[in-house]
């Protein structure tokens, strides 16, 4: 059974108007909390009964804390947005499969793809993997300039390509068209986090290419634990076969039907 256990909001910032980070703290071991993994939240004062799915953004082993973005789209995260240091968060898991990069190696080049909220999982991939030595690439799309966030990550992680859809920051477009400008040399894996366009996109982008690619999927959940069955998924020509929550987030790009 995954681990549920309190932790301590140490920080509570908002990023941009929407979109804020919270830094919790607690004394237990953070070994389980690995990149691409999700934990699920629990809503303070019982007004909401369903937890939310939010990705690790990042861990700190020395201080014990971990951080989780998220967006403010309802009541439940508008109470998330509330809390102040000081609160308890109750936290299960950590859940899904993770990223697979355990045998990555010091100069392999990776590609990482994201747009929205779906940053914050591959925040946590690529300073994990800079850290490994490995080459890493982002390509992130906003809608406009006031949106962005976590940026710098991955410009401490390695080289940044930035879209937006009204040209306010980096360039005009999305990320198709970084991927589409983007020129293959060596990369050794692929992982993409974001909207379904995004993945879509991906997906016919490498689907005739060699280099494997990884897609990490989001999706509403009751239970995080493949009990409700209300994060299914086609994969391997089935039809709604498994669960994001439990044989995911992350699928096969060659595997998973989107």
């Amino acid at each position: 059974m995954p681990s549920v256990r309190n932790f301590s909001l140490v920080k509570q910032e908002r990023l941009t108007e929407d979109v804020f980070q919270m830094e919790l703290k607690t004394t237990e071991s953070l070994s389980e909390y690995q990149p691409g993994r999700f934990v699920m939240v629990e809503i303070p004062n019982g007004l909401q009964q369903l937890r939310r799915p939010l990705a690790i953004a990042a861990v700190d082993l020395l201080t014990g804390c971990i951080s989780l973005i998220y967006r403010v789209v309802g009541q439940g995260t508008e109470q998330l947005a509330k809390l102040v240091v000081g609160a308890k968060v109750n936290l299960l898991g950590a859940l899904g499969n993770g990223f697979n990069i355990q045998n990555f190696q010091v100069g392999d080049q990776v590609l990482l793809v994201g747009g929205g909220t779906g940053l914050p999982p591959l925040m946590y991939l690529a300073q994990t993997l800079g850290q490994q030595g490995c080459l890493v690439t982002t390509m992130v799309g906003f809608r406009t300039k006031a949106q962005i966030f976590g940026t710098q990550v991955f410009e401490q992680a390695g080289q940044l390509q930035l879209a937006t859809d009204d040209g306010s920051a980096g360039k005009l477009g999305n990320v198709g068209t970084l991927l589409n400008a983007w020129k293959m040399n060596n990369c050794r894996h692929v992982f993409a986090c974001g909207p379904l366009g995004l993945l879509k996109a991906v997906q016919q982008r490498f689907a005739s290419q060699s280099v494997p690619v990884d897609l990490s999927l989001e999706s509403r959940m009751g239970c995080g634990m493949g009990v409700c069955a209300g994060c299914m998924v086609s994969v391997n020509g089935g039809t709604l076969n498994q669960h994001i929550c439990q044989e995911g987030p992350i699928f096969s790009a060659a595997e998973v039907q989107l």
